[in-house]
């Protein structure tokens, strides 16, 4: 067998090669001539486009590097009374933290309101389904079970900042967006979850170790996001990239919203207490950095008038203006890992959640997949 013979079996065999029933699209062969791609072992990354099936939504994803990253302790956990007084409480003093990692896909935007619209529908299609006695789970925690998002309370306040499809999607709890990544990956034969604060932080960064994704310049954040300085009163509404993107191409990685992440020292945890990254729209440029957190309180959820508070939407000032994007790792994730990225990360929460449920304030149901298919980015 001649070379030409060889290169051409082993392109028709890569071309062959599938993912959970479908094509895959997000790996080439050969190196590309141009645009964004990242090396591995099976092959360039390159960016692709997933769709949403039974929508016209897609949802753009770009290659990054694997790489290690020394982060910072989060802030301090604020404790609360059962009457909802902060408590004062002697903690450990965190450490920092050296976490390496492999490569993934992340989106190019935060998850905007046309991008979660299919999720919050699947209320009614879970309960349409009960009533029919289909697709019926028996656990939130089953590996193939979602839980659907009820209304929210007041979509007047909850999106006063997010009326538009291209805007970042706000209020939702970290559950929500864990659910919304195992729904995704349940519809359409990929694996997405949140992004670990070690992976969103070397995103942001986009190789760079400086303060913000460009540099250390302060006076340049304007060209790359929406915060304080540059948000006027009577513009009330965000969008999705709007500003420079990093050298990766990510907008938005800092300021228009905080973005939820998994803390890597934290996979189990609390009902509250997840961070948040990146700073939002009402932030300082100090507080808009490649390392600037926040933390979800009780306090989040002050003007919810359900108990238990819902697990799936917040109603504070700070919530509406957090978000949050996705990413694909390119390894595989295991079972175990699949539950902890994707399902409630504490008891209190679980226990929650299937209390809401038994009371019909929420939904809960099998995903029926769809045939899985990626659409490769045509890069200028």
């Amino acid at each position: 067998m001649n070379l030409s013979t060889r290169v051409a079996l082993t392109v028709a065999l890569f071309a062959s090669c599938t993912f959970a029933g479908g094509p895959e699209t997000r790996l080439v062969p050969n190196q590309p001539a141009e645009g964004r791609f990242v090396k591995t072992a099976q092959g360039f990354m390159v960016p692709y486009e997933q769709p949403i099936p039974g929508s016209n939504v897609v949802i753009e994803m770009l290659p990054v590097p694997g790489g290690t990253v020394t982060i910072q302790p989060p802030p301090p956990f604020q404790h609360f009374d059962d009457f909802g007084k902060p408590v004062a409480k002697d903690q450990p003093a965190g450490t920092e933290q050296t976490v390496s990692f492999g490569p993934f896909w992340v989106g190019k935007y935060e998850i905007t309101m046309e991008q979660y619209l299919p999720y919050r529908q699947l209320y009614y299609v879970q309960k349409k389904d009960e009533s029919k006695g289909v697709n019926q789970a028996n656990s939130p925690t089953d590996i193939d079970a979602v839980t659907g998002p009820t209304d929210i309370y007041d979509p007047r306040y909850n999106f006063e900042y997010s009326d538009a499809p291209d805007s970042p999607v706000p209020t939702v709890s970290q559950f929500a967006a864990r659910q919304y990544t195992k729904y995704l990956s349940l519809l359409t034969g990929q694996t997405y979850r949140l992004p670990l604060r070690s992976e969103w932080q070397h995103a942001c960064r986009a190789g760079s170790g400086t303060r913000y994704c460009y540099g250390d310049d302060v006076e340049r954040l304007g060209e790359f996001a929406v915060y304080l300085e540059n948000t006027s009163d009577d513009a009330l509404t965000l969008r999705v990239g709007t500003k420079k993107p990093n050298a990766w191409g990510l907008h938005d990685v800092h300021g228009n919203v905080a973005e939820l992440v998994i803390e890597d020292t934290a996979v189990t945890g609390l009902r509250e207490g997840h961070v948040a990254c990146g700073g939002d729209r009402d932030s300082a440029a100090e507080d808009c950095t490649a390392e600037s957190m926040v933390r979800t309180t009780v306090e989040w959820w002050d003007d919810d008038p359900e108990f238990p508070r819902s697990s799936w939407w917040m109603t504070s000032e700070e919530s509406r203006t957090t978000g949050f994007r996705i990413i694909a790792p390119l390894a595989p994730m295991t079972e175990a890992q699949k539950h902890a990225y994707w399902d409630a990360d504490s008891e209190q929460l679980a226990e929650d959640v299937q209390s809401r449920l038994e009371d019909g304030r929420g939904s809960l149901g099998r995903i029926t997949p769809h045939t899985p298919t990626t659409r490769t980015v045509k890069q200028p």
